[in-house]
């Protein structure tokens, strides 16, 4: 045996597993986002405390500028559990909280104040929320690369398709329905089933770096 070669299994497996900690790391964050099509940032954060917890803050500028904070709870399939969301305008706030009972089917719960002309937050039939869809938070791109890895999606393989839950950005309409999913090679993520198909640039870990006219990774 050469002197060295459990010296060297050793580092070598360190430095993979160093490896799988960076990108889970990376992929509850910290990650920073900005938007192209207005002007707006989204900052991605691992809860210290809480493991399997993540939150975002969002500012979004233009003819309807808002923030935004919400907290994603995940399983250890990468689905999301429950999410709480809050908006807030000139004049408006809301409040979602999403989760998955102890028997699977989802719960929603509101709140509203001000007065804005906008959709209802929350969903009116909770029974419509299919016990087994994604959660996808209007462009916020994390959710995207959750999903994905919740779909096992390797390149090249054929488009899942998966009952889906729409949070509609910045009213928090919750809209059920599919979406399909196509890892089209390592770096392109294209995604359809709520209008036009999208198509996602990817990094070398599945987390969304880009998107044509709406977002860019800066961190």
């Amino acid at each position: 045996m050469h002197p060295n070669s459990e010296a060297d299994l050793e580092m070598i497996t360190g430095t993979a597993a160093t490896q799988r900690r960076v990108a889970e790391a990376r992929t509850h964050g910290p990650l920073l986002w900005q938007r192209t099509g207005t002007v707006g940032t989204e900052l991605v954060l691992r809860d210290g405390l809480a493991a399997g917890v993540v939150t975002g803050a969002i500012v979004v500028g233009g003819r309807q500028p808002y923030t935004s904070r919400w907290h994603a709870d995940l399983d250890g399939n990468w689905r999301v559990r429950a999410l709480t969301v809050t908006t807030e305008g000139n004049g408006w706030r809301r409040n979602l909280a999403l989760s998955r009972t102890a028997k699977g089917a989802w719960s929603c719960g509101v709140e509203e104040s001000g007065t804005v002309d906008a959709p209802p937050a929350g969903i009116e039939d909770v029974s419509r929320l299919d016990n087994d869809a994604v959660v996808l938070l209007a462009d916020s791109p994390i959710f995207q690369t959750w999903a994905m890895r919740s779909l096992q999606l390797n390149p090249g393989e054929v488009p899942k398709s998966t009952p889906a839950i729409r949070v509609r950005m910045p009213w928090l309409t919750v809209a059920p329905g599919e979406a399909t999913f196509h890892r089209v090679s390592d770096i392109k993520l294209r995604v359809s089933g709520d209008g036009p198909a999208v198509s996602y640039d990817l990094d070398p870990e599945g987390i969304v770096t880009y998107q044509a006219g709406r977002l860019r990774i800066a961190h």
